[in-house]
Parts: structure tokens; sequence; C-alpha cells
């Protein structure tokens, strides 16, 4: 044990340690004695800090903990040469770095043995402002991943004159690979044409970073970055886009009396688990309640104080419920709705409160334009939502819907929520849940104050691609990269224009169906065809996208994806279709900044490469600065892996425009390979250390100043780099409460708001709305607002307030009857309005079997598909994949626990059947009759048990590490790789014969069967214990393999993709029909019928949607956002053509 508070020193026969006597003749022989005097531990500790002061992390020793079974250094002493069966020391190097296998970004510090050079052990960062040196398991699995036996050690090519899923791979070069694909895309972009800019995709799953690929998707003139988000939280981001043009909330867990979870999510499954975890624990223990809304019983539901579990999609009428109890009993905070709900703006806009009145929302239009006469209007709008109406619409008992409302008022304006997956991801509609929650929050005030819930981009850095400084051509912040000037209709289709994120999970359907290309096309729009490259990252579509056949057949369908490489460790579905796998690093092997709105503070984050900062901070140089990584990680034995940020710096540089020809801007100025040359070093690509002392020092400003007085630093040549470099996090800003009231400076001549100037002789103000103005490229800017003579920031809203009422969402885009929060009242309206109520309705499941079931759960441990390199995170994921059902439900259809069922999904839009898995049943209380749960972070699979590389060892030449490893040797700190990713610096790869296993710790075999039309598959081999020459003294356990991997099914196949008609989400929920298993049926079998799921995607987009139509002249408003890339004016404007015998007209919009 470490001894942080003082040295002991143990001379003579006898003395003192930590306040305990050790008599004389103890200690056998002097040697011992002599080891314990020379060293700085104690059996008996002052503290229980995990962390030495940081001052001592490049050099940190601490006891072996195996060693203390051998009864500690009171027996054996301290092992030395003079005393061999003493305690060994380990010799620790300590190196921060951030998780990556949730959004999170918690801090990690990786202990480095010096020894040996590998990491003993990964832990928290004790520096971390969010994380607070706290980990999950998914953070300590780190290592696991690390040296998971199945990681790949090379680039991989698929063989020539093999097709796409063949299964024949060859060991290539990162050159090779990097001059095929960077002539590819040079080509592709050279063109220089509209659908150039639109055939080179980058399709990210979890970025964890913050903004540096899609910086460079900008520097590529690109309009081709396209995430998951669609999948995940679009749902989520457009409630908050409505009310404050933000993109999520942000709760301040820590402070709050009532904490309200619209799922499980913060507590114990979702976004920013572990941070959000202790913040709320830390507010428990202060007395505040837990509510958790969700229909199963989560682990979150299990501990709260009110579980509350409402039929999926009726939570709207919950939140007004709550709302109308709040202004019929006077419970209104009026002067934070008067001062921040636009309440203005709506009594103004007399053509929609008589829309309001035709629609029968309201009685009349108010006579009177105060405030008083909204709050009466409102009153009136939300009286019908009465306790008995809820109750019997949610199915939740009406004592708890009372129960709520008391503990509601009861915390004042200490109300902490978080609107993000759950219903909103599940449910069609489901984004008015956050539109109507918000309200019952804001209405007491409850936006912004201590312990309230607030918004994103004020608790959030986001740096990563701002390092421009330190280049030829972008610039500082990256001012002089011209906007993007194409429209992407892959990723933004017409149909959606106000999804929040790309419509990624319908690329394929998009690509295969020509007819919708054709019409668009006849339209005036240049809709792609194909692309030229298709590169997704941290992302298994094939796998986690709904209708997963369809993404087999296109991405096998060379014309369709004439290209594809996937920067991946892991083996994965996806990539087994993919050209090429090139392996990069995972969380402790990279660089990223990341920060994410936990708290209400600023913070970031610095994940790095963990083994090249030891080196380098030990005095190592490598023999190419802009293959650091890669020559960091050939050292660590971990094999030819690299990182993105130097991929992408070298790619834009040396093999996309090498000879700087493929100009960005008219003037040709401007090229691609300006963009990420060196200033320092003009011709070769920028360094890490130059990009992020830019990045960091440019954009935070008491960072650099805390860092360039720092003796340390302040002499470095990088000070803001090597700051963060060794402290792996910081916090910029702390305790942002109620942001939207910091006040716009006035110096005299202009004012000043969120960084910029306005002459204010431009400066208009609105006297009755109070919204400051200019005048900018001929469009109207609100820049802040005037409220009782002060001039604040306000939110980012064009009329700067919170939107009760969203304007430009009636006027100018469609949808007049959901711009305002609402839920329909009666039978009828429902019908009206499908857009608004969850294709899982109570009203659709008119069979006896039928259900609805809940996919969006997370297992805790279950991180989608990075979960299946880590043996520890699989072992404690098992069986945690069945069909929860309600004990009466189960009892009535005659299934006992462990039944194998059919789930048959049917769709509630066009009545196909997509088809059916086999899953297991456990009867429970845990879930609300008539619902089912599910999980959908289950059922992997592999065609294949191990692939063998036919070149994988002969093409390795060279030893990874000549030298035994061992970082207090000077001949291994000397040595360097040379010629690495070239043909001449093939490394052997330690400990392999040629073939690995592929995720074998979490994925078992399964043979698949597909036709065009139907798609089949059923698992045939589960897991086994094995055992590994790679990474073995890591890996010695693989033996103890006890679990098959084959408790899931992969239900996402099944889904048909459900495109929610204005939040772009796909609405996972679905209408199931529970049947008796078949003979021959095992659970996991699965059969698709994805013709059928083609013709439910189209019947979605064509009877839902809203498409553009001829008389709009932008894709989408231009004051929301639109990710990754910036565009110009040119690329939002749009001219559609009128086409006669088009699906969609005017009239029937």
């Amino acid at each position: 044990m470490y001894l942080q508070s003082r040295r002991t020193f143990l001379k003579g026969a006898a003395f003192t340690v930590a306040g305990a006597a050790i008599a004389k003749g103890v200690f056998t022989s002097d040697a011992m004695a002599e080891s314990i005097a020379e060293s700085k531990f104690t059996d008996t500790p002052d503290s229980l800090s995990f962390y030495p002061p940081m001052e001592e992390w490049s050099d940190f020793k601490e006891l072996d903990g195996d060693d203390w079974k051998r009864g500690g250094i009171e027996r054996k002493g301290v092992r030395s040469e003079a005393n061999p069966d003493g305690i060994e020391v380990n010799d620790y190097m300590i190196v921060p770095t951030a998780c990556s296998n949730c959004e999170a970004s918690c801090g990690l510090t990786a202990w480095i043995d010096k020894k040996t050079f590998t990491v003993k052990k990964y832990m928290g960062n004790p520096l971390h402002p969010g994380s607070r040196g706290r980990n999950c398991a998914k953070g300590y699995a780190t290592q696991s991943q690390m040296y998971d036996p199945d990681r790949i050690a090379f680039p991989l090519k698929r063989a020539p004159g093999s097709a796409r899923g063949e299964g024949k791979w060859i060991r290539t070069t990162w050159d090779e690979a990097m001059t095929t694909i960077g002539k590819k895309m040079g080509d592709t972009l050279a063109v220089g044409d509209e659908l150039s800019k639109k055939t080179v995709m980058f399709h990210v799953g979890r970025p964890n970073e913050n903004g540096f690929t899609g910086k460079v998707w900008h520097t590529l003139g690109c309009d081709a970055f396209n995430s998951h988000t669609n999948i995940c939280s679009s749902g989520g981001r457009t409630p908050t886009i409505q009310w404050a043009n933000d993109d999520r909330t942000s709760p301040d867990w820590a402070n709050a009396k009532l904490i309200f979870l619209n799922s499980s999510h913060a507590a114990d499954a979702g976004h920013y688990f572990q941070q959000s975890a202790s913040f709320i624990a830390d507010a428990r223990a202060k007395g505040a309640k837990l509510v958790v809304m969700d229909p199963r019983m989560s682990n979150s539901a299990g501990m709260a104080d009110l579980w509350i579990a409402a039929w999926p999609g009726t939570e709207p009428m919950i939140y007004l419920y709550l709302t109308q109890r709040i202004l019929n009993e006077g419970k209104v905070d009026r002067g934070f709705v008067k001062k921040w709900m636009n309440w203005e703006v709506f009594l103004d806009n007399k053509k929609y409160l008589k829309f309001m009145v035709e629609k029968g929302y309201i009685s009349k239009v108010p006579t009177k334009n105060n405030f008083d006469a909204f709050l009466d209007t409102i009153q009136e709008l939300y009286t019908p939502y009465t306790l008995e109406h809820v109750a019997k619409e949610t199915h939740v008992p009406a004592h708890k819907l009372e129960e709520l409302y008391d503990m509601f008022i009861w915390a004042g304006t200490a109300i902490s929520s978080y609107f993000w997956r759950a219903s909103a991801a599940g449910n069609r509609g489901g984004w008015m849940g956050g539109r109507t929650g918000y309200l019952p929050i804001a209405l007491r005030g409850a936006i912004g104050p201590e312990g309230g819930t607030f918004f994103h981009h004020w608790h959030v850095i986001s740096v990563a691609g701002k390092g421009g400084s330190s280049t030829v051509g972008q610039g500082k912040r990256g001012a002089d990269i011209p906007k993007v000037d194409v429209y992407n209709e892959l990723s933004w289709p017409p149909e959606w224009p106000l999804s929040t994120y790309e419509m990624s999970f319908l690329l394929p359907h998009l690509l295969a169906d020509t007819e919708w290309q054709d019409k668009w096309k006849a339209k005036g729009l240049n809709v792609p065809t194909k692309l030229a490259v298709w590169i997704p990252r941290m992302y298994n579509p094939v796998w986690i996208n709904p209708d997963g056949f369809r993404w087999i057949e296109t991405i096998k369908d060379e014309s369709k994806m004439e290209l594809t490489f996937n920067l991946s460790p892991t083996w994965s579905e996806t990539n087994w279709y993919v050209d090429y796998i090139l392996p990069v690093g995972l969380a402790g092997e990279r660089h990223d900044q990341h920060s994410e709105a936990t708290m209400p503070a600023r913070w970031t984050s610095f994940r790095q490469p963990v083994m090249r900062v030891a080196l380098e901070k030990s005095g190592w140089k490598p023999k190419n600065p802009n293959r650091a990584t890669l020559e960091a990680h050939i050292k660590a034995g971990l094999g030819e892996v690299w990182e993105e940020n130097e991929f992408w710096f070298d790619m834009c540089v040396n093999y996309i425009d090498p000879k700087g020809e493929i100009y960005l801007d008219a003037a040709k100025t401007k090229t691609i390979k300006s963009m990420w040359e060196s200033k320092k070093n003009p011709g070769k690509p920028v360094t890490i250390a130059e990009w992020y002392d830019a990045a960091f020092g440019d954009n935070l400003p008491n960072l650099k100043a805390t860092a360039t007085v720092d003796d340390r630093y302040k002499d470095a040549e990088f000070p803001v780099y090597e700051y963060m470099r060794d402290h792996g996090a910081w916090l910029e800003e702390n305790k942002i409460y109620s942001a939207q009231e910091r006040e716009i400076k006035d110096d005299g001549k202009n004012y000043i708001a969120h960084g910029h100037k306005y002459d204010k002789h431009h400066v208009h103000t609105d006297k009755r709305t109070g919204v400051m103005s200019v005048e900018h490229d001929g469009k109207k800017k609100s820049i802040g607002i005037e409220i009782d003579g002060k001039r604040m920031e306000g939110f980012a809203t064009l009329d700067k307030k919170l939107d009760f009422f969203c304007e430009w969402l009636a006027d100018d885009w469609k949808w007049p009857e959901y711009a305002i929060p609402f839920y329909p009242r009666t039978p009828e309206e429902k019908k009206a309005m499908p857009e608004i109520v969850s294709h899982v309705d109570h009203s659709y499941m008119t069979e006896e079997n039928s259900y609805a079931l809940n996919t969006v759960f997370r297992l805790p441990y279950n991180i989608h598909t990075r979960s299946g390199n880590s043996k520890h995170l699989m072992e404690i994921s098992q069986n945690h994949d069945p069909i929860w059902i309600s004990t009466p439900d189960a009892k009535r259809q005659g299934f006992k626990r462990g039944d194998a069922i059919r789930v048959r999904i049917t769709d509630t839009v066009t009545g196909l059947d997509s088809g059916y898995f086999v899953a297991m049943a456990v009867p429970t209380e845990g879930v609300l009759p008539g619902t089912l749960a599910c999980s959908h972070h289950g059922g992997r699979w592999k065609l294949v048990n191990s692939v063998t590389i036919p070149n994988g060892v002969s093409d390795g030449k060279i030893d990874s590490q000549p030298v035994a490893r061992n970082m207090n040797d000077p001949k291994f700190m000397d040595h360097s790789p040379e010629n690495v990713g070239s043909a001449a610096g093939q490394i052997k790869i330690e400990d392999y014969d040629g073939t690995s296993g592929m995720n074998s710790f979490g994925v078992p075999v399964a043979e698949m069967q597909m036709d065009g039309k139907e798609g089949k598959l059923k698992y045939v081999e589960g897991l086994k214990p094995f055992e590994t020459d790679r990474f073995a003294d890591y890996n010695r356990d693989s033996g103890n393999i006890w679990w098959d991997g084959l408790s899931g099914s992969w239900q996402n196949a099944v889904a048909a993709p459900h495109p929610d008609p204005i939040s772009g989400m796909h609405c996972w929920h679905q209408k199931v029909i529970l049947e008796s298993a078949q003979p021959g049926d095992k659970i996991g079998d699965i059969q698709v019928d994805y013709e059928n799921n083609f013709k439910i995607y189209q019947g979605w987009r064509d009877q839902l949607t809203r498409p553009l139509n001829s008389s709009d002249k932008l894709r989408r408003p231009q004051h929301i956002k639109r990710p990754w890339v910036p565009l110009s004016d040119k690329a939002y404007a749009v001219n559609i053509k009128d086409v006669t015998g088009s699906r969609f007209t005017i009239e029937e919009i």
C-alpha cells in the first residue's frame, strides 16, 4: 500500500510503521529489513486515496497486490536483488486519457509498468471534473479491450478476385491502403462538380470527439458526413431545438430536489451513465426524490421513490396533466415565465390563434395581448388533461399521478430531467414527450437555476476541429475554410427537412430506391445514385440498424458503394463486408478532445495514446513524427495500430491531394493539401502537438492562461498541449446557471454579444419583444434581448426566449398543429394526428396476443457493439436479452420462464409483417401488462469462428521490438521502428500464427441465408473456452468461459425502418404478435421479409411526411443546427419543380 502523507524510514532493531510497533526479530534477515528501510511502503495506510499526487505520475511505485497473500512486507520485505523473495514493487508511469466506451468521456489513467511496457491497469482520473476519479465497469474494461487476443494487428484488404462478404483477406500496408483510397477520394473530389462532393461519405457511429472529423470533411469540400444519430437521439433533440434551439438537455443532477427520469437513462443505462449516477447519488444523499417513468422496472425504477409505468408514447399526457394543475392551481413562476417564455410572439400571431380555434384547441381568440391573457389561454388549452382522463390513457394509477404532482411542486425550481432516448427513440412522435415535458418545468421556473434543467451548448467544449492556426490554410479556428456549397439528399432527403440529424439508417433504401431518385431528379435535385467511397467508423450498421439484410445487400453491391473501408481494430458484422479494415486505436490509443454536458460547467477531457505519451515523456523520439502513434504501438506490441488524427493529417497532405491541386474555392487559392499542411513545417502534415496546442490554446483562454504561466510548461514549445497531455482534463468554467441572462457588453460604440461586435447604430430593438437584431448578409439576425432595461444574450432561438410557440414550424414548415406542446385529447384527434401518436399506441393492439415491444433500453455494461471484445463485459452481460412479459400476460398465453417464443413484428402503418425472431420468455412483475421488453443490444453474430490471413505471417519481416521492453533500459528508449506503414517496415506480429479468432469472448457463430427478398439467420455454435498465445499473460483465464452467448436475437434485422416524419428518428418500438415456438425453432432464430420492410419504409415516407415542394425556397431552416460541415446560402437554396403525376402535390400537403 502506498502511504501518501509521509515517507516511512525503517531503521534499527525496533521501529514504527504508520503507528504500528514492529518488534525486533520480525524480519528473518537484514536484507528484508533494509528493503523496507529504503522504501516508502507500509502495511497500514494513513489514507485510502486511490491516487498519488500528479507530480509523482511519471515515476510512481506501488506494491503488487498479488503478493499480499504471502503475508505482506512484515514477512518478506520488498523484493530486490539481495531479497529476491520479497514483495514485487510495480514501477509505474501513470498517463491520463479518457474512456471511449460510452459518450461520457470519463477520465482514465493508464498505469504503465515500466519494466514490461504494458498497461497493468486502468483507473480513473482524479483530475477529471465530471468523473472525479471514478469509473464504471466499462471504463475498467478498457484494459481487456486493449489486450483482446482477437484484435486486428495490421491493415487488411479483401483478397483480389474475391467478393465482399466471402471472407477472404490478405495483409496489406498502411501505405498501400492509403494510396488506393487516397487516389479514389482524390480523383472523385478533383472532378469538382456537385455529385462528386456528395459521394465520398464518412459514416460515424459514436464520434466521442468534438469536431475533428467534421473539420476534415469540411476541408474536403464535401457534404457527405453521415452519423448514427437518428437511430439514437434525434427524437430527443427535436424538442430542445424547438424550445431553445439547442442540441439537448443539461441537468444539474447533483443539486436537484426532484430527479425526474423519463426512462432508466441517466441513473443506470445511458448517456453519461457513471457521472450522472454519481451526481444523482449525491443529490439523493441530500434528500432529493427520484422518479422514474418507464414501462419496465429498470435498476433505477427499482430504487426510485416513485415508479411510473406509462403506456409507451402516452408520456405527453402526464406532462400536460402536470401543466394543467400548475396553471389551474396558480403554481406558475410568473416572473420567470413572463420574462423568458415567448408569450408575446404567441399572442401577436392572430393567424395561428384562429387556427387553434378552428382545431378546437381553444374556444376563442384572446382579446387582450398581455401576459395574463397568455396564461388564461393556455389554461383553457390544457384543462382537458384531467386526472381521470390521463390515468385512463396512460394506464398509470391516479394516485401515482397525484404523488408525482406533489413532488413536482415540493421541488420548486430544483427539478432536473433529461429528455433523450427512451420514449423519444421508441415512439412515432416521441419527440413530443420532450416538447411537453419541458413545459411544466418551465412553468415552475426550473430552466436554468441551480438544481434545475438547462441546455447543452452552455455546458460543453468543442474545439477538436479548431486547431487551424497550426496549418498553412485553415486560419485561426478554421476561419479561412470556404463553406460547402452542396446539399446531400442521401443524408438529408427532402421528405424530412426538419430531421435533426441525417437519415442515415435509410442509406441503403435510398440507394436502392430508383423510383425515389428519379422523382426528385425530375423535380430538379441532383440526387446521387451511388457512393464513390463509404467509410463507417465506430459504427456497425449491419448489426445495429433496422433492416440489416438490406444493409448487407447494399454494402456488397460494388455498383452502389465502389470502395469501402472501416477504421476499426476489431471484427464486426459490418467489417466482414468492406474492402479494407484499417486498425486504429481504442480509448487509450488515440487522440481526441472530448467534452460532454454532464454538469453545469464546461470541462474537457483529452483522450490520448498512453504508450506513445509514456515514451515521449521519457525522452523517446519517433523516426517519423507524423506516424508517432503507429511507431509507439508497434513498440508496445499492439501491432501496426494507428490513430485517426494522424491518419487524416497524412491522408489529406500526401494521398488525397499530394500535389496541392484540388481547390476549394473559385479563386483557386485554397487546396485540400494546404488545409492540413503544418505551418511550422510546410509540405508536411501538421503534428499532434501543433494541432492540439492551437485547438486548446486558441479557444480556451483560462486554460491557456494557466498553462503559459505554469513553471512546468511556460517555456515549452507547446505549453497548452503539454499541460493537457499531463493532466488529461480541464475545467474551463464552473457553476454555469441561467446563462441566458449574461449581459451584452457595451464598449460605447459596439454591443458585444456571443464574442462578436455589432455597431450600436446598426442594432434594432423590437419594442414589443425586446429582441435586438441586425441585418447580416441581407438577413435579419437576432443577437440578444432587452428586458426591463437589461440587455442579455438570451436563448439561441429567433426571439431569444423559450419557444412555447414555435412560430417558424407553424408559418414556414407545414406543421402548425404541432407548433405548441400538445397531445390528442380524443380518439378523433388521435386519428387526425398520427404523426404524434405512437405506432404502438394501445389503440393499435387489436389482437388478443398483440403487444407493444420496448427495445430501446440498454444493458448497463453493454455498449452497442463495443463490448464484444471485452471478456469482462461479456461475462456480466450474459442472458440479459430475453423477452420480459408481465405475469398475467404470460399466464394467459401459457408461457413459462425459459420458453422459446416467436415474436412476429407487424407494422401499424402499412399492415405488413416484417418477420419474426425467437426469444426466451421471462414472466415478471417488472413490466407493464400489454407491453414487452427486449433489449436490442444482444444478438451479435459471426459467420466463421476464425480468420486465416495467408500472408499474415510471411509478410512480417521486422521484429516489432528487437530490444526487451523495459523503459528503464536506454537501448529500448533509443529504438524507434523504421519505415512504419510501408512494405519495408512490416513487422512480425508476436505470438501470431496467421489465424485469429473473431470476438471469441462475445460473439457466437451463425449461418445465414438471403435471396434478395427473405433473410434467415440461425446460430450453429456458441462460445467455448479457448487458449491463446496472443497477449497470453493477460488472457490466461480464456479457458474459464462458462457462457455460450446464445441468449439474444438479432432482432434489429427484423425491424423495418420507421422514420418519424418530423424528427427523422427511427422509432424503435414494435407492434408484435406473440406465438408459441414452432418445431425446430431455437432461441436466436430470425426470419425476415426485407422486401416487405422496404415497402414499410416507403409507407412511412409517403403516408406521413410533408416533403419540400415548389413553395419552398430553403432546404431546411437555416437558424437550426445542421451538424458537421457549414453550408453556404447556395447549398441551402432550393428550387423544386412541379411535376405532373408526382406522388406529392402542394394541394395534398
